[in-house]
């Protein structure tokens, strides 16, 4: 890894919040605990926000090494190639999934006559760009997009507030049949999208410039997300109420749509899509570049960039070939993914390096006191 790129604090920031806001709306809201659905989401980050600080201590005990690195010192050399290669292989996946997300949305409505693999080649081709820059040019440009994407999130929560489409009762009752509900929503579903997939995030944190900035800077960021979040969240179901979202593919822009200012200000859903996609195109970033980082640091290739064209093709090629319609993509995210993948990669590794790694490093000094 080339300890000469680093980022700053606050472009960390800026890129925990886009990740975490991403392409989370295009998953809709979940209907298990229907208008509760926000105290899920709170829940949700608080937890996610524990599981970040397992990463902040494996990254203050390996500083200079990523996720795919430091991996084979708790565990091993072969142990940990392993794991390393899974991890590679899950962060090609997952941006796959994200790559079909969007392609999906594009597809059925702002771009009804495109095909996917059109939609997919030209996104793929900006990603590919910005990680040609590298990651200093990319950090950059997130500190941008963070000022767009606030000022227009807050606008459309002005154009909301003011077409008086609110309906308060839509909210209520709280927690009608108990906290049940509340928890199936939280575990495992709510915790893992998007909070748990802060453990990209441990191939970003070594090119960190100040060390302590990680769980300062990384904390609040999970935050601040999290809260954007469950504004939205509250205002789609003000706007719609949780029977109208579990009929809905896309509530966000449901719920954007009926915004109408004088008969002037109006159909602004198409606005949302563009910052969904940007969104999106952060988040398919992020995940490629840890995958095109891990595998070359594994198989030590001398310049990561000649990994760069190859696995955004397997990416492209994931996202088409992994369900053949959008009902299908989404009954696999919602069912197996989760159990099989999530939870394993999420939270069972992370929470076992670190106590591998606590033991490993108590019995360390033991044996140089008794020396």
């Amino acid at each position: 890894m080339n300890r000469k790129t680093s980022i700053s604090g606050y472009q960390l920031f800026c890129m925990i919040f886009l990740f975490e806001i991403g392409s989370t709306s295009l998953v809709g809201i979940t209907h298990v605990a229907k208008q509760d659905v926000w105290i899920s989401m709170i829940i949700s980050m608080l937890i996610g926000c524990m599981l970040f600080y397992v990463h902040i201590k494996l990254y203050e005990i390996y500083p200079e090494y990523q996720l795919t690195k430091y991996v084979q010192f708790i565990f091993g050399k072969y142990v940990g190639k392993s794991l390393a290669i899974v991890y590679i292989v899950f962060f090609i996946y997952i941006a796959g999934r994200i790559l079909r997300d969007i392609e999906d949305l594009l597809t059925m409505t702002l771009f009804t006559a495109s095909s996917l693999i059109s939609i997919g080649i030209i996104l793929l081709f900006a990603v590919m760009y910005g990680l040609f820059k590298g990651i200093e040019t990319f950090a950059r440009l997130t500190e941008f997009l963070f000022i767009f994407m606030i000022i227009f999130i807050f606008i459309t929560l002005g154009f909301e507030l003011i077409s008086n489409i609110f309906q308060i009762n839509n909210l209520r009752p709280v927690l009608e049949q108990g906290w049940e509900p509340v928890i199936k929503a939280v575990f495992p579903f709510g915790i893992l999208f998007p909070f748990g997939e802060i453990i990209v995030f441990t191939m970003i944190l070594p090119y960190l410039n100040k060390k302590e900035k990680a769980y300062k800077v990384g904390l609040p960021a999970m935050l601040f997300s999290g809260f954007i979040l469950v504004i939205f969240t509250l205002s789609s179901l003000a706007i719609l109420g949780a029977s109208a979202i579990s009929k809905s593919e896309y509530p966000i822009l449901v719920a954007a749509g009926m915004i109408n200012i004088a008969d002037f200000i109006q159909r602004i859903d198409t606005f949302i899509i563009l910052l969904i996609v940007c969104g999106g195109f952060i988040k398919l970033s992020i995940y490629s570049f840890c995958a095109i980082s891990g595998a070359a640091d594994l198989f030590n290739v001398k310049s990561s960039s000649q990994l760069i064209y190859p696995i955004c093709v397997i990416i492209l090629i994931t996202s088409l070939l992994m369900a053949s319609n959008h009902d299908e993509h989404r009954n696999e995210g919602f069912g197996k993914v989760p159990y099989f993948i999530h939870i394993p990669l999420h939270f069972i590794i992370p929470i076992s390096l670190l106590i591998f790694s606590l033991t490993q490093k108590k019995l360390r000094e033991k044996n140089e006191n008794s020396t």
